[in-house]
């Protein structure tokens, strides 16, 4: 089911495969009172069904053609960027290609069976742009599907059946023709024939769902000879950035090393088995790390399951599905690539291997689809539909925590088992240290429990005072307690999860408070989503990640310093502000790339900056990299500021400035915005600063012109040369 070329055929189905097609699936449906009960729903009844399939098995080769000179209009495939000189003969798309698609379409009229739309919908992007934009996709369909569904519509005379069948083409192609989903979760598939299988099953539980997907696939197969590409999946990955990439090297036969592996491994000493496996994970560990240098997207990443079976293990009972010296090398594979995978910054692993011991490699080997309807280049096993679970389990977690910077806890039921003021209660110990690791790697905690806090006895617990940066510990309402934490934080509220044990809460919350995500802890998924979320981009294993509760708690210490009968000037003085601002330093840049990653609300462009790219343009004569650092008489707030500055001629172009929102409210974005302007003036210069808006970065949106630069349109503010420069605040104690 790959794109690329088919130089397969297949003969025409026999008169007893058309008569299996016709054979009523379900005897029932021919009764009196579902052909009535169609009838009114305006839907073909039994009878009519079977007509319409003999109709349209009568006219196949008049819709085979009509759907070759549509599908194959080769300025129209240039139009798209459908590479046409790797088209196969009209012969062989004809039968291995608009053949199968027509008789799987016949196979849905015919059943209803979804596993008959689901592989005709996903056969349609064979030849569709569907690595391109979904707009570009769903244009070609646009044009594509009428003159299809025309071609089968001329076939049919009566007028009710005319109208059901085309009521009921609509429906079937309304997924290919529908609009971008609203913040969809973007998955990008690297690998063989399996990403198709995968595709197929998992866009359909998501349409069921609700769930917004948007999957796309890259292919690489050391069966069609098409290798890993490095270049190849970073272009793919600059037009679609993806939220995961689901990686998979070992199926089937994904890239070379691996299918001579399993094609020589039993003949193999251990030795070379080790060496061999080496090189694999070697292969795996490179690609993902050139990867992980421009994108932050979460690795989900396979082991190996032996799939596919050869044709005698596959369907001799008699002979185990695996020898024992491919399950021994397939151990010593999996043992390494879960090694790779745990060192692998923001990676998952997707056991393949568990899936098939679960459900039997001979069961994950079955045809989705008969044979005779779609064999040789459709891959159509049940595989990718048994590994669905698995990949939604990934999806719902990342989508539900990815974002979070804070997690509101609750306590009773939820920390522990029990009522603490009511008596002994049980710790929940394994929770406690999985929120104390999340703590560690950067995510905030808030206490937001119903409570009396002279209640809570804090020797029992993992957790301690000091790990919550604030206790909302009352009897105040959950939807009040976040209120006034993201308020006291200054963050978005669809930057906290509510982790809590009483559904009321939680659905009060969602009604009240829809940007906030719920978490049942109760729920079977809970503590491994946590865990999970070590392995997401919110989370950081490095010095500023762990002492960012301590950060926050000086934030707020700060605050409450900010007495309200202060004149302004007067408070930022009594905090002792000390700047220090200049180029980024080597060691600087993990931080300014988290900075630039993380930033919503004061991020003037929102362009999400690699730590390899920072370190190009921190070298580059044509740009300047600018960081700023803040502490005050409570510590150091650490590096909280980046400007980065393109220079082109006379012009210095302010590409992205930057400021954690812990940094706000004291004039810091004054002072650096002055300082690089001192920084980068000469005679003749002209400053531009570029401000895209987004539905996020509203704090910024008065940073150029405060400063008397004039808007130009397009997103860019000028300050013309000679023109007077934005003073300062003086209550910061040391300059540059």
């Amino acid at each position: 089911m790959s794109q690329g070329t088919l130089t397969r055929t297949r003969s025409l189905p026999t008169q007893d495969e058309n008569t299996a097609m016709s054979a009523p699936l379900n005897a029932a449906a021919q009764g009196s009172r579902w052909e009535a009960r169609a009838r009114s729903r305006g839907q073909l009844t039994g009878g009519e069904r079977r007509r319409l399939d003999a109709t349209l098995l009568a006219g196949r080769e008049s819709v085979l053609d009509a759907w070759y000179a549509s599908q194959f209009d080769l300025p129209r495939l240039r139009r798209f960027g459908i590479r046409v000189a790797e088209l196969p003969s009209r012969t062989s798309l004809l039968r291995a290609f608009l053949q199968p698609l027509f008789q799987l379409l016949r196979a849905w009229l015919r059943t209803g069976e979804g596993r008959y739309r689901d592989v005709y919908l996903d056969e349609r992007l064979r030849y569709a742009p569907h690595q391109a934009a979904w707009a570009l996709r769903t244009q070609f369909f646009d044009e594509v599907l009428p003159s299809d569904e025309g071609a089968l519509l001329a076939l049919v005379k009566d007028e009710p059946a005319r109208s059901a069948l085309a009521a009921a083409l609509k429906d079937l192609h309304a997924p290919l023709r529908a609009p971008a989903p609203a913040r969809p979760i973007r998955v990008m598939g690297l690998g063989d024939c399996l990403m198709n299988e995968l595709r197929v099953a998992l866009f359909s539980r998501c349409r069921a769902e609700g769930l917004p997907l948007d999957f796309r696939v890259n292919y690489f197969s050391a069966i069609y000879g098409s290798g890993l590409s490095t270049e190849g999946t970073l272009a793919f990955l600059r037009e679609f950035p993806a939220d995961l990439i689901a990686m998979t090297f070992l199926s089937y036969k994904g890239i070379a090393p691996f299918a001579s592996l399993m094609r020589e491994g039993s003949r193999l000493p251990p030795a070379e088995v080790r060496g061999r496996v080496d090189a694999i994970v070697a292969t795996m560990r490179d690609f993902m790390s050139a990867l992980r240098e421009h994108t932050d997207a979460t690795f989900v990443v396979h082991d190996a399951s032996g799939l596919p079976l050869t044709h005698l293990r596959r369907f001799l009972p008699v002979l185990s599905p695996l020898s024992s010296a491919h399950r021994d090398l397939l151990e010593v594979l999996n043992a390494a690539v879960t090694e790779v995978v745990d060192h692998t910054e923001n990676a998952v692993l997707l056991g393949e291997a568990a899936v098939a011991r679960a459900h039997g490699l001979r069961t994950c080997s079955q045809q989705l689809i008969p044979s005779w309807i779609a064999s040789g280049d459709f891959h159509t096993s049940r595989f990718g539909e048994l590994l669905v679970p698995a990949y939604l389990d990934v999806i719902h977690s990342h989508r539900e925590l990815s974002r979070c910077k804070v997690l509101a806890v609750d306590f009773d039921n939820t920390l522990w088992d029990g009522v603490m003021a009511d008596g002994a209660v049980e710790q929940r110990h394994g929770l406690q240290r999985t929120l104390r690791r999340l703590e560690e790697a950067g995510i905030v905690l808030v206490a937001v429990s119903k409570n009396d806090p002279k209640n809570v006895r804090w020797e029992e617990m993992t957790l301690k005072p000091d790990d919550f940066v604030l206790q909302k510990i009352s009897w105040d309402l959950k939807v009040r307690s976040l209120q006034e934490a993201a308020q006291e934080l200054d963050l978005g509220l669809d930057s906290f999860v509510l982790l809590d044990d009483n559904p009321a809460e939680r659905d009060l919350v969602r009604s009240q408070l829809p940007q906030v995500r719920t978490l049942d802890p109760n729920a079977p998924h809970a503590v491994a989503w946590l865990e999970r979320m070590l392995r997401f981009p919110n989370t950081r294993q490095t010095e500023e990640a762990r002492k960012r509760t301590e950060l926050y708690r000086q934030g707020l210490a700060r605050k409450a310093a900010l007495h309200p009968s202060f004149d302004y000037a007067t408070m930022m003085a009594s905090l002792q502000l000390d700047a220090k601002f200049g180029l980024a330093a080597r060691g600087e840049l993990d931080r300014v790339a988290e900075l630039v990653q993380r930033t919503n609300q004061f991020n003037t462009t929102a362009l999400r900056y690699t730590r390899k790219e920072l370190a190009a343009l921190a070298q580059s004569p044509d740009h300047a990299v600018y960081t700023a650092s803040l502490s005050d008489k409570f510590g150091s707030v650490g590096l909280v500021a980046t400007a980065i500055v393109r220079r082109q001629g006379h012009d210095r172009i302010l590409e992205s400035f930057v400021m954690s929102c812990r940094a706000m409210g004291y004039g810091l974005e004054q002072l650096v915005l002055r300082r690089v302007l001192d920084a980068e003036d000469a005679p003749q210069v002209r400053f531009i600063g570029r401000y895209l808006p987004t539905d996020r970065n509203t704090p910024c949106s008065k940073l150029y012109e405060s400063a008397g630069f004039t808007a130009d349109g397009e997103g860019a503010w000028i300050l013309e040369p000679g023109a007077p420069r934005p003073p300062a605040p003086a209550w910061f104690t040391r300059a540059p």
